[in-house]
């Protein structure tokens, strides 16, 4: 996948990355990269989602949404109902000075359909006609 018109990621001050990505001049994806500082924050239902523990953000998320472990990637979560994804290198759940496996490293918003395999894209495109 490419970005907007081939450029890459934008940076904010605080270290907050943004990225969107494009296929076909259409938006499919929004990805968001932990900050260094809290001078900007992500929040999902008043969640900072970067700030908080990742086990704390899957269970106060839970109360809101349907939120699983991603069957490949057990540091990481999928809210399918919202195309949402939440990721970080490894679970380090119980060790907080671990920053880069006990918070998330990205967050992504995806269009329906963004994680379809080949076959449930072409389910969704009979569906759709």
């Amino acid at each position: 996948m490419s970005n907007i018109k081939g450029q890459g990621p934008v940076f904010r001050p605080s270290g907050l990355m943004i990225s969107i990505h494009c296929m076909r001049d259409m938006l499919e994806a929004i990805e968001l990269g932990r900050p260094s500082s809290q001078t900007d924050r992500v929040l999902f239902q008043g969640l900072d989602v970067f700030a908080l523990p990742a086990r704390e953000v899957v269970q106060r998320m839970g109360q809101f949404i349907s939120i699983e472990e991603d069957p490949d990637d057990d540091a990481s979560f999928i809210a399918p109902d919202l195309l949402l994804s939440f990721w970080r290198p490894f679970a380090a759940d119980d060790e907080p000075e671990e920053e880069q496996g006990y918070h998330f490293s990205s967050v992504l918003l995806a269009r329906p359909g963004y994680y379809d395999t080949p076959a449930q894209a072409a389910e969704r495109l009979q569906q759709n006609s």
